[in-house]
């Protein structure tokens, strides 16, 4: 009866050490072959750099379930190299970076949440929002995740879970 009760108490203590929470539109599939575009994911932590953190990773992930070929919008001029770039002038260099590129697909988004929860664990925290637009600015996908890891996991890892969650069902 001991050993039951252990077994179950640890059952749901490692079920509740680590949570996930995913949603998105339904029933869409982009193909693999088709030119990714991959933008700065938009910054709205105190994390600096926590949306060139996640542009990486949509680049990694979109590579790794096949996506050929994906190619990421870097700043020329050093802005947004501490702090993720918000100007308009920013904005209209993504732009036209995007209408020069003759892409299929438009990855951007947000960062809502990158960061280690304060207390004595420290565990990573991790929510982020993934936008798929065609080059026009038409939206054909949007999925929101977050994701709370383990003490000892990092913030890249974590991060990589929740990316990988939202991109991998829709890639043909």
């Amino acid at each position: 009866m001991k050993l039951s009760l252990i077994v179950l108490c640890t059952a749901v203590l490692a079920l509740t050490g680590c949570s996930t929470h995913m949603r998105s539109t339904q029933d869409v599939s982009f193909e693999r072959q088709a030119r990714w575009l991959v933008l700065p994911l938009t910054n709205r932590t105190t994390t600096p750099q926590a949306g060139l953190r996640a542009q990486a990773i949509v680049e990694a992930v979109l590579a790794q379930h096949g996506a050929r070929p994906v190619v990421a919008f870097e700043q020329e001029n050093g802005e947004g190299v501490l702090f993720e770039a918000g100007s308009e002038e920013s904005r209209q260099a993504v732009r036209a970076w995007v209408a020069e590129q003759n892409g299929r697909y438009v990855v951007s988004g947000v960062v809502h949440e990158w960061r280690y929860k304060t207390g004595v664990d420290g565990e990573p925290a991790v929510g982020v929002m993934i936008e798929i637009r065609d080059p026009a600015g038409e939206l054909l996908y949007s999925g929101t995740g977050s994701r709370a890891g383990w003490a000892r996991q990092s913030l890249g890892e974590t991060g990589q879970r929740v990316i990988d969650d939202l991109i991998a069902p829709v890639i043909d």
